[in-house]
């Protein structure tokens, strides 16, 4: 897999901004990406050294489409902790 294709897109929310001011990013990333591909991507993207790296998974949700049921896709939620000092631009001004 592609360093590129880990991280889908930043999660912006009211819970991800309080992580901020404590120096944790949230990404939505692949599925199929583990903690050590996450960080590597994390590392080689934004060129910080991530802490630590949690993972959430985001179940899927019932949806009702008329006369069908249907359910969400399954997601996975990256939880970035990095140093004090380091900060991700892409976030800068948010």
């Amino acid at each position: 897999m592609n360093l590129y294709d880990v991280l889908k897109k930043t999660i912006i929310s009211e819970k991800a901004e309080m992580l901020r001011a404590g120096n944790v990013y949230t990404f939505e990333v692949d599925n199929r990406a583990n903690k050590k591909l996450i960080r590597d991507a994390v590392q080689t993207i934004f060129d910080v050294r991530p802490i630590k790296v949690n993972i959430a998974y985001i179940q899927p949700k019932k949806k009702r489409s008329r006369y069908t049921y249907g359910l969400t896709p399954r997601r996975k939620k990256a939880y970035i902790f990095i140093k004090p000092e380091d900060k991700i631009v892409l976030f800068e001004g948010v």
